[in-house]
């Protein structure tokens, strides 16, 4: 009988294979959409958070904001997102989808998730609602993890001062 180390190994590797083998679909169809993974990123988070500061997206993709301004500037040229002061400092720009860039990232989704459903066609009902639950309380126990991590970094730099 295998042990958890094993089962761990052999999920990981399951994951690997998966991903090498839809990645390059992914990729491909944002490219038929004309949106990198990088301003995907921006579209999805300006989707979940509504405006926001150039700041806050470069915070949450972990880059330094003169990255997202340059992204910004192409989504902007492409009429997906939108720039305007912010109501409580007129000096701070925010930036917020428009709604043709709503449309192109639910299209996006849409494409990614119809690659990953020609993978899963393969489960059952059951076994698709199974593997639902399962990813789903993997999702959540990692970003509860990352949650506390981001906090505790934060708590850190914030003692430096």
């Amino acid at each position: 009988m295998k042990n958890a180390d094993q089962y761990v190994s052999d999920i990981q590797a399951s994951l690997q294979t998966l991903l090498q083998k839809i990645q390059p679909e992914m990729v491909e169809s944002m490219a038929k959409q004309e949106v990198t993974p990088a301003q995907l990123f921006v579209l999805a988070s300006l989707k979940k958070h509504g405006s926001c500061k150039v700041s806050e997206i470069a915070e949450r993709m972990e880059v330094k904001p003169s990255a997202v301004t340059l992204m910004a500037d192409r989504l902007e040229q492409k009429s997906l997102i939108v720039r305007t002061h912010n109501k409580q400092d007129r000096r701070v720009i925010d930036i917020s989808l428009t709604n043709k860039g709503e449309k192109k990232f639910e299209d996006v989704v849409a494409g990614r998730k119809a690659i990953l459903a020609r993978s899963l066609s393969v489960l059952s009902e059951e076994e698709l609602i199974q593997a639902s639950k399962i990813i789903q309380k993997v999702a959540d126990a990692a970003d509860n993890h990352l949650t506390a991590e981001d906090r505790h970094e934060k708590e850190k730099r914030s003692c430096r001062k």
